[in-house]
């Protein structure tokens, strides 16, 4: 950025909007301030300040007046307002509430990187009475102000941490409110079962039956059907944001290793050929056509008196037991018979016949997943087979997509809530008991989306952002 020069155009006045009425339903008296951009080096860093006195602090470290018209960005001196000492030129830009993304007066500070610039601006503003914002404390503030649910709100983190393409898809969709607006369309359905259930409390059952039990047990069975479907978009919810576990596994020396090393793109593991060189498992995290996939190395499974080999095979067991996608190595010259390769059943396996530099004249392995790391053949084929093994895995992501425990967990309490719901209808129970379970799943529904408090939940959702978000 140019100096800027004392009667510098970019000086006029930029005063509030004299139209400052509030649409926030949630009011903070703190003013916070917090780095919006990573630490470090960089072109340009970015202080956030929001809160009811935002604007009138950010004035203050302003050479300028801040903007007449809010969302409009202005050149200007950030000076010390204790001795003037300009310390940076910076584009100020004023987010009149409610239309901020905290739902509050902001003003964002577009400043030089690095490390001192931005520190300072943030140490004038604290000064001037801002304070350090928490972890996740804009986005919370967003939550209470309207702006955004629950859902859609670890939506936002998810986005910041993605993987991958697919994770920062599928978190896109949810910060867009689809996996809301379906919470809240089978909350709203339940809610309107709820209202039938109730008013007919106010009446005998002589006078008047507006549903009979196979109508409500219909309805229920509905309701139940959507949940269902969203249940089931959980585990491949959490493969896309905590990434595909493809454990490589096989007896000793049979090419681990080196398949590991060459998927990674990098000598990560140890090769030899002595057997049982891998004691430890080890992980890279790789990017396959999109898809988030944690890669993990682990140690030869095989009958064995040595005492710390036994504890490595203990260890690849806990890996495969954690896998979502199995790479099975059998090389064509296996140095151990008898090997303990028990792979559970309902895992996904990819069968590897490895080392087929060493295959005998004549031989052949025809429709079988082939490799040779010494003569670098073969890893597009098996490239090609974990691409369409995670495409199973993970479906079309145009669906909606459960991606965090919490709302897998209230899911799973609001379905185990209606199914008890349908045997008491079945059963003959009164309709006074069966009205309060029906809430009582509603409310479930409503906790996924945030529409019913609980601080706890709030914190340690929002603790998890980064301090800046």
């Amino acid at each position: 950025m140019a100096p800027e020069h004392k009667n510098s155009p970019n000086d006029t006045a930029l005063e509030p909007a004299s139209d400052n009425s509030s649409g926030s339903s949630g009011y903070i008296e703190d003013t916070i301030v917090a780095l919006a951009t990573p630490p470090g080096r960089g072109g340009v860093a970015i202080v956030r300040l929001s809160g009811n006195r935002a604007l009138e602090l950010a004035q203050k470290i302003c050479a300028a007046k801040l903007a007449k018209q809010p969302r409009h960005s202005f050149l200007t001196r950030i000076i010390s307002p204790e001795d003037k000492e300009a310390i940076d030129q910076a584009l100020v830009t004023y987010f009149q509430q409610p239309a901020s993304f905290t739902g509050e007066d902001m003003v964002e500070f577009s400043t030089h990187g690095g490390v001192i610039t931005p520190s300072r601006v943030i140490r004038l503003l604290l000064k001037l009475g801002a304070r350090q914002a928490l972890p996740g404390e804009f986005t919370q503030r967003a939550f209470i102000n309207g702006k955004l649910d629950l859902a859609e709100a670890e939506a936002l983190n998810e986005i910041i941490s993605s993987l991958s393409r697919r994770s920062q898809q599928v978190a896109f969709q949810n910060l867009e409110g689809h996996l809301s607006r379906e919470i809240a369309s089978i909350r709203t359905n339940l809610l309107s079962l709820l209202a039938i259930l109730e008013h007919e409390l106010d009446f005998n059952e002589a006078e008047i039956d507006y549903l009979t039990r196979n109508e409500i047990s219909g309805q229920l069975k509905e309701i139940l059907e959507r949940l269902h479907r969203l249940q089931e978009t959980a585990p491949y919810g959490r493969m896309i944001r905590e990434g595909v576990r493809v454990v490589i596994t096989g007896e000793p020396n049979a090419g681990k290793s080196s398949i590991f090393n060459a998927l990674a793109g990098q000598e990560r593991a140890l090769v030899t050929q002595i057997p049982g060189t891998t004691r430890d498992s080890l992980e890279a995290w790789l990017d396959i056509s999109g898809f988030p996939v944690c890669l993990v190395d682990t140690a030869g499974l095989r009958s064995s008196e040595d005492a710390l080999e036994q504890l490595s095979i203990a260890k690849s067991r806990q890996q495969l037991e954690s896998a979502d996608l199995v790479l099975l190595l059998d090389p064509i010259d296996p140095v151990s018979k008898g090997s303990e390769l028990e792979i559970d059943t309902k895992k996904t396996v990819i069968y590897v016949k490895s080392k087929v530099d060493q295959l005998a004249t004549g031989d052949e392995l025809n429709g079988q997943v082939t490799t040779s790391v010494m003569r670098e053949d073969g890893l597009d084929g098996l490239t090609t087979a974990l691409q369409a093994a995670l495409q199973d895995l993970i479906p079309d992501q145009s669906s909606i997509v459960v991606t965090s425990a919490r709302q897998a967990e209230g899911l799973r309490k609001a379905v185990a809530q209606l199914e008890g719901v349908r045997q008491l209808v079945k059963s003959g129970q009164g309709m006074d008991i069966i009205s309060a379970e029906v809430r009582y799943a509603a409310e479930e529904l409503a906790a996924i989306i945030g529409e019913t408090s609980n601080e706890d939940v709030f914190e340690a959702i929002f603790r998890d952002f980064c301090v800046g978000k």
